[in-house]
């Protein structure tokens, strides 16, 4: 992990980040996180919670975070799948038979699938027609399941993307047909809780609601003047945006998402593997700079690529962006909307800090032992295969490893890490940690001098030829 030193080295750049983004936006007061594998290493305030207020935000302090939801209403959909209850590419209409009364304008109902409602390929309008955001007002669940006529299905066949809250609305009432509890209390009692967000919740209690920072509007026209927001719960269509968040919560939930794909992972909120699915893109644009994964948007920044998700509500902006390889990412808030700035700030800052720190390692438990370099000594050279194929045993900063192939060689194996098995009573076999051969056994042979001649792995017999 990355010293506070290092990080605290970013943070005059950092600054002078958010410093031009707020006086652009108008923006009362931001926070941002620094996560770093299970840690939330740094956090910066600026502004205020509240205008007229020496009352910088902090990292306990709460807001809206909007359509961050749609990630935890797209874990629950996957755990009802994991649990035999749903299927991803189930047609709405398996789940929702009323849903027939919808007018496909393109393609056909059955088209209209989990997985496109989760992605926002559905086709379906982006709002309920009940919606207002003027007003603003929202359906309740009986309207939101009484209105489906009204509802019309534009693109459900095409990879095309269309952003919409009304498609994970009906996700969440799906969540409360199949779970029989109502959306809020199964994201408490299977997620939230589960992970320790005490303070992620669609209401506040009043300890909480102390801890909210003030959200604004931009003025009215011909005025200079920001408006405190209105407030409105989202009703029915609350599994598309109605969480309430701090960085500290938002933190944890980053730390989650790294634990994706691990071999060891403690979490009974989803599998590794499920949320590893959760992250891998099934849709991409057709530059392949940006995709959809399971509730994730993509992007590619040259050969960086991040998740991320934002939301904005009446007096409330966020985002968070993160890399999964790099085990490091950013969440912003800021008290108000609409505003650019959550967006393009977390992907500036998280590619800068990834840019300069490197990449964290990987959190991985495991039973594998390091071997020492005097340990590691006889085994170190140069080796090659049939039909020419070149590798180098060697011990660098990686510790005893499958080194980098050089200049002109053509290697299966290398990069990768050498670890002793405690399983495996062979003191001249090593376990392969990543690359082509992870998981597999290395197996050495050594002459009357115990040095190393030859090994093998992954069906190559490496003969030492330095």
């Amino acid at each position: 992990m990355a010293s506070s030193i290092e990080l605290a080295a970013l943070e005059p750049k950092i600054s002078e980040l958010v410093l031009a983004s707020m006086k652009q936006d108008d923006v009362p007061g931001i926070s941002v996180g620094i996560v770093r594998g299970d840690s939330l290493d740094g956090y910066l305030s600026f502004g205020t919670q509240t205008i007229g207020e020496d009352k910088p935000p902090t990292k306990q302090t709460i807001s809206r975070v909007a359509s961050i939801t749609k990630t935890f209403t797209g874990t629950a959909i996957l755990q009802l799948r994991d649990l035999g209850q749903l299927e991803l590419d189930d047609p709405l209409l398996v789940h929702m038979p009323d849903f027939t009364i919808a007018n496909a304008l393109r393609g056909t109902l059955e088209g209209v699938t989990l997985r496109r409602l989760m992605t926002h390929y559905s086709g379906l309008r982006t709002e309920h027609p009940l919606t207002d955001w003027n007003a603003p007002s929202f359906p309740t669940s009986e309207e939101l399941l009484d209105n489906l006529a009204d509802i019309d299905v534009v693109i459900p066949q095409d990879s095309q993307w269309k952003y919409s809250n009304l498609a994970v609305g009906l996700l969440g009432q799906i969540v409360e047909q199949i779970s029989g509890m109502p959306y809020e209390r199964y994201i408490y009692e299977e997620i939230t809780g589960p992970l320790g967000l005490t303070n992620t919740r669609l209401e506040l209690d009043s300890a909480q609601s102390e801890l909210k920072a003030t959200g604004y509007s931009h003025p009215l026209p011909g005025s200079n003047d920001l408006r405190v927001a209105p407030y409105a719960s989202l009703r029915g269509i609350s599994a598309a945006g109605q969480l309430h968040s701090n960085v500290v919560d938002l933190a944890k939930w980053m730390s989650f998402q790294f634990s994706s794909g691990r071999t060891t992972h403690p979490s009974k909120v989803l599998s590794a593997s499920t949320l590893a699915e959760m992250h891998r893109p099934v849709y991409m644009s057709n530059d392949w700079t940006n995709g959809q994964a399971l509730s994730w948007r993509m992007n590619r920044r040259d050969d960086l690529v991040l998740h991320s998700h934002g939301g904005g509500i009446q007096g409330y902006a966020s985002n968070m962006v993160f890399s999964v390889m790099a085990q490091t990412g950013v969440v912003v808030l800021a008290n108000i909307w609409p505003a650019p700035t959550p967006y393009a700030l977390a992907q500036e800052i998280a590619e800068l800090v990834i840019r300069e720190l490197g990449p964290l390692a990987e959190s991985n438990e495991s039973n594998l032992v390091t071997v020492s370099e005097e340990d590691s000594d006889a085994f170190i050279g140069r080796y090659w295969a049939e039909p020419g194929v070149y590798v180098d045993v060697v011990y660098n900063e990686n510790g005893f490893s499958l080194g980098s192939p050089r200049d002109g060689d053509y290697t299966l194996h290398g990069p990768a890490g050498l670890a002793s098995d405690p399983s495996v009573n062979d003191a001249n076999s090593f376990r392969t940690v990543g690359g082509r051969g992870a998981g597999e056994l290395a197996e050495f042979v050594s002459n009357a001098s115990r040095k190393a001649e030859s090994f093998r792995l992954g069906g190559f017999l490496y003969k030492r030829v330095d």
